[in-house]
């Protein structure tokens, strides 16, 4: 007797961070690793969806650059640009630096600001985001108490 298992391998959106700043001063001193673990770790939490799928198929990789304007009072998310050729979807995050700086955690604030920017995008694709609000916490009590998530000013 011989039995066959197959696996199904649903495909993954490979999520990937980056910081591009526009405006002189205006930036959060978040570092590479921090991009590198957040990617990872909302990479494991979401799916595709149908929608996702359809728009730009399983192979594309969705990127979210992060930056910031003074004069924003709320975030601004502008995209998407699609590279066919890359297999990349970029999505630019404009946070509002001047609230976030008047805050007690103006870090803490700045990754609320970023998750409230990347559920805007998924739930535009019909991704399911309960796993990441569920973790979203943990994540920012991680890169807060990590010191290798923030650039040192020194360097």
């Amino acid at each position: 007797m011989c039995s066959v298992i197959y696996i199904l391998v649903v495909g993954t959106v490979r999520i990937h961070f980056g910081q591009i700043y526009i405006q002189v001063g205006r930036i959060f001193p978040f570092s590479h690793a921090f991009q590198i673990f957040l990617g990872e770790k909302i990479t494991e939490l979401v799916e595709p969806s149908p929608r996702y799928n359809e728009l730009h198929g399983e192979n594309f990789k969705l990127i979210f650059r992060i930056s910031a304007k003074w004069q924003l009072a709320v975030n601004e998310v502008v995209g998407p640009k699609v590279y066919k050729k890359d297999k990349d979807v970029e999505y630019s995050i404009f946070l509002p630096y001047t609230p976030i700086m008047q805050e007690p955690e103006p870090n803490r604030s700045a990754l609320e600001n970023l998750f409230e920017g990347v559920y805007e995008v998924l739930g535009g694709y019909e991704i399911d985001i309960s796993a990441i609000k569920a973790e979203q916490e943990g994540i920012i009590d991680k890169i807060l108490s990590s010191p290798e998530m923030f650039v040192n000013e020194d360097d």
